[in-house]
């Protein structure tokens, strides 16, 4: 029979910081798959900072979103009804596209299984998914910290930036991170930070100077615009910096703006290395593997941020951008 599913779309493009009223629920009626295709009903729904890049008019190189259609975005759910002889009735699954929903249709062949012996299912959407291979690719793809190399992490309480505090810490460095608030930064403290900065009311550059005076010898950088431009500063000769995001500026109109002082990177023979997790999905298996482990012995903490229902994740998404979560943000549908 047919199902009626629940969508966030696009209703305008925000100008600025997002806003909820730039989303609106929408419904849209699913027929049986045809063949070859399943009907997913979701579980877990991911938030992220990237998704903000969707809503320009000129979009990404991933694209950009049309007014009223639907948002992607990582998903993980459970096969409903299926056409398929590979995805029967009750298998969990992943999609990087069919979030912001709660029921859709799609290709068998699109979807990856999940299990949820090796975790919680919702961890596909952060530790074992995009946000912990994001990490681990940064940290020991790009940086390769060696022991009692200083390190810093900005962003560190959001979910990519905390677990690389923590994968930078078993690789034996020593860790400087910043966050937006004192309770954020004790947080962070908690998670084996040597040094966290509230980058909101203390000087980033002094403090840097105070506790790398030799300068940095890597950094992971979620942030982009300013902060980035204090890291080519407080750089080490032949530093270098991992360039994950750069969320500070996805709210402006030129978020690809590179760094004012990008000169400095040869004076002092700087590498600035542009990474994302897909150059690293060929690895996701022993990747997942090693997060999986750490976090069973305890030696590597997952923390996630969940709100309930699928009509609150438009204001979840405007609270994520506006530094309100810590860890992972999830939607449970």
């Amino acid at each position: 029979m047919p199902v009626t599913a629940r969508q966030i779309v696009l209703a305008r493009r925000p100008e600025g910081p997002v806003r909820a009223q730039d989303f609106a629920l929408r419904e849209q009626t699913l027929g049986a798959p045809a063949a070859g295709e399943v009907l997913v009903r979701n579980l877990w729904l991911s938030l992220d900072p990237y998704m903000r890049l969707f809503m320009a008019e000129s979009g990404s190189i991933h694209g950009s979103v049309d007014l009223g259609a639907a948002m992607p975005g990582g998903a993980v759910g459970e096969v409903i009804v299926s056409a398929s002889e590979s995805l029967p009735v009750g298998t969990r699954v992943m999609s990087m596209a069919h979030g912001w929903r709660d029921h859709y249709l799609a290709p068998a062949d699109q979807l990856q299984t999940v299990s949820a012996e090796v975790g919680p299912v919702q961890r596909f959407l952060g530790l074992y998914g995009l946000t912990g291979i994001t990490a681990w690719g940064g940290i020991h793809g790009v940086l390769k910290p060696q022991p009692g190399e200083t390190l810093f992490v900005n962003a560190a309480a959001g979910a990519v930036g905390s677990i690389a505090v923590q994968l930078a810490k078993r690789a034996g460095a020593t860790v400087i991170a910043s966050a937006g608030s004192d309770a954020k930064c004790a947080w962070v403290k908690q998670l084996g930070a040597d040094h966290v900065v509230n980058y909101r009311r203390e000087d980033l550059a002094a403090r840097l100077a105070e506790f790398a005076p030799e300068g940095v010898a890597a950094a992971f950088d979620n942030v982009g615009g300013e902060q980035l431009e204090i890291l080519i500063d407080a750089a080490a000769r032949q530093g270098r910096i991992a360039l994950c995001g750069a969320i500070a500026l996805y709210d402006s109109a030129n978020y690809r703006a590179g760094p004012r002082n990008l000169f400095a990177t040869i004076e002092k023979h700087v590498t600035l290395t542009g990474f994302n997790a897909g150059f690293y999905f060929a690895r996701a298996p022993e990747i997942i593997a090693d997060l999986a482990a750490a976090e069973a012995a305890g030696a590597l903490v997952s923390t996630e941020t969940v709100i309930e229902g699928l009509e609150a994740m438009p204001q979840g998404f405007v609270d994520l951008m506006g530094g309100e979560s810590r860890g992972k943000m999830l939607v449970r549908v």
